[in-house]
């Protein structure tokens, strides 16, 4: 009987942990999108990344470093930029989505010259805001970037 009851509660228990651990369709959270624009530098970049009713519109960068400060890095060789990387979205949907956005930089052979990103909440109704974060460049390498590689992951 002490056998039959225990075997019973370790598979009770087992059960219970594998209902725990798996991942339930309610929970799941988004897709994944990828886009390999080009280097928003004067103008703001088309990105359509759409997901249920949310779009991320653009993306554009705020603080490029002008040719005086380029060349001033290349004389000094540390001089470091931190570019304001800026998104437009649209939720039109009831609820609030939360969102990870990442932008990295490449220059023409795909090499990474910097990258950076955060979590954010597309707030519901929202027809046109933005999510904002910085990233690190170093300024000689500014003018290298011809390429920004954008990944969008939503949460729930």
């Amino acid at each position: 009987m002490k056998n039959a009851l225990r075997s019973a509660l370790v598979t009770l228990g087992l059960c219970l942990a594998a209902c725990l651990a798996a991942p339930s369709a309610a929970g799941a959270g988004g897709p994944l999108l990828e886009k390999e624009v080009d280097v928003p530098r004067a103008t703001r970049i088309a990105l359509d990344l759409k997901w249920e009713k949310c779009v991320i519109v653009d993306v554009e960068t705020q603080n490029d470093p002008g040719d005086k400060a380029i060349q001033a890095a290349k004389e000094h060789d540390s001089k470091v930029t931190f570019l304001l990387v800026r998104f437009h979205y649209a939720n039109t949907d009831w609820i609030d989505h939360r969102v990870r956005l990442r932008a990295v930089l490449l220059d023409a052979s795909g090499n990474v010259l910097a990258d950076a990103g955060r979590p954010g909440t597309m707030d519901k109704g929202k027809t046109d805001d933005t999510l904002s974060f910085l990233m690190k460049v170093k300024t000689v390498d500014w003018p290298n970037a011809v390429k920004m590689k954008v990944t969008a992951s939503f949460l729930k």
